[in-house]
C-alpha cells in the first residue's frame, strides 16, 4: 500500500505529471523558513559582492540553515516522495531563490528561464521512444505567497511530459495558451512534479520578494549535480535517514561495501545489506505492510535484495514445463 499519496494524486502525477498540496506549512513555519532563507541570502548577497536587490539563487544552499535541511526530509513531504520514487533514492540538488520585485517598467511576458524542459540537453540523446526519462522527482516549496498579483510564479502544461522530441521543438506553433497553468498558490504550498514538464518563471513584478526552494531527488546510483560530497560533520550528526538523503551510507559504512579493496561493489547501485538504505524500513514502517505501492508510474515498487536467486538458470529448450 502507498504511506500517504491518495489516489488523485496518483492520477494526477501520472497524468499531468504533477500535484499541489496547499499550505503545508502554517503561518509560523512559513515565517521561520522565511527568515531562514533571509538569513542566508544576506550572507551569500556579502559573499558575492550583490546589492538588496539582485537576485540569489544558490545550489545546495539548504545545507547553510537547519529550517531549510529540514525540509529535505520533512515527513509529510517525504512520504509522497517515496510513494511516487521508492526508497533507494538521495538528494541530488536543491535550489534556493530569492528574487526581489522587478523595476515597475520590466516586461511581464518576458520570462526569466524561458520555456524549458529541464534536462532536455543533457537527456537529448537518451530517450524512452523519443520522451525524456524520469530520473529526477522534484519538489517546490513556495515560501512566499504565490496568489499575489503580478508575483513571479512558475507556469506548467500538464502532460508535456510524454511529448516526443518533435514536439518538444515545435510547441511554439501549435501549444494552446490555454492549457498552460500558472501555479499560483499561498505561501506554505508544495508542489510535486516531474520536471520534464514544459515549464517557465514569470517575473516578480509584486511588490514582495518571491521565496521558492526547489529540491531533486534521484536514484541513489545517480550522482548529485549541486555537490560532490556533503559536509563530513553533517553527515555524521544526521539521523540515518538523512544521511542517506544527503548521500552517504545511512550506518556510515564504506559506500564500496565491506571489502572496499579487494572486492570493490558500489552500494549506492547494489548492496548486501539493505540495512544501509535506512530509508526502506521508514518506508515501510509508515505504509503498514506488504504489498506496498510506491514507484507508482515513477520508480521500481520492488528491488533484488540479499536472498535474491535467478530463477531461470538453464538454456531454453523450446518446450514448456510440464503441467504449465
Amino acid at each position: 500500500m502507498a504511506i500517504a499519496m491518495t489516489e488523485q494524486q496518483k492520477d494526477d502525477l501520472n497524468r499531468k505529471g504533477f500535484f499541489i498540496v496547499e499550505k503545508l506549512l502554517c503561518a509560523d513555519e512559513v515565517a521561520a523558513v522565511a527568515a531562514a532563507m533571509d538569513q542566508v541570502a544576506t550572507e551569500v548577497r556579502a559573499e558575492r559582492g550583490l546589492g538588496p536587490g539582485d537576485t540569489v539563487g544558490l545550489r545546495n544552499g539548504m545545507i547553510r540553515h537547519e529550517k531549510l535541511l529540514d525540509l529535505m526530509d520533512h515527513p509529510a513531504i517525504l512520504e509522497l516522495v517515496v510513494d511516487a520514487y521508492g526508497w533507494n533514492i538521495h538528494n541530488r540538488d536543491s535550489v534556493t531563490l530569492c528574487e526581489p520585485p522587478k523595476p515597475a517598467a520590466s516586461d511581464p511576458d518576458i520570462l526569466s528561464l524561458g520555456w524549458h524542459f529541464d534536462y532536455e540537453e543533457e537527456f537529448c540523446g537518451s530517450t524512452v521512444d523519443g520522451t525524456l526519462p524520469l530520473l529526477d522527482f522534484k519538489v517546490g516549496w513556495y515560501i512566499s505567497d504565490h496568489t499575489e498579483s503580478g508575483h513571479s510564479t512558475i507556469l506548467v502544461v500538464p502532460g508535456s511530459y510524454t511529448w516526443s522530441r518533435e514536439q518538444r521543438a515545435t510547441f511554439e506553433e501549435w501549444l494552446d495558451p490555454a492549457d498552460i497553468v500558472a501555479v499560483k498558490v499561498p505561501a506554505g504550498s508544495v508542489m510535486l512534479w516531474r520536471p520534464t514538464l514544459l515549464h517557465g518563471v514569470t517575473p516578480n513584478l509584486s511588490a514582495t520578494e518571491r521565496k521558492a526552494i526547489y529540491v531533486s531527488y534521484t536514484p541513489r546510483w545517480v550522482r548529485p549535480s549541486g555537490h560532490l560530497d556533503q559536509d563530513a560533520e553533517l553527515i555524521a550528526r544526521s539521523s540515518p535517514v538523512r544521511r542517506q538523503l544527503l548521500g552517504a551510507m545511512g550506518d556510515l559504512s564504506h559506500p564500496l561495501g565491506s571489502d572496499p579493496v579487494n572486492n570493490p561493489n558500489s552500494q549506492y547501485w547494489f548492496t548486501d545489506d539493505w540495512d544501509t538504505v535506512p530509508l526502506k524500513a521508514w518506508a515501510e514502517a509508515r505504509a503498514g505492510g506488504p504489498p506496498y505501492d510506491w514507484g507508482t508510474g515513477l520508480g521500481v515498487s520492488h528491488t533484488k535484495g540479499p536472498g535474491y536467486a535467478f530463477t531461470q538458470v538453464t538454456v531454453p529448450d523450446g518446450t514448456a514445463p510440464e503441467g504449465s
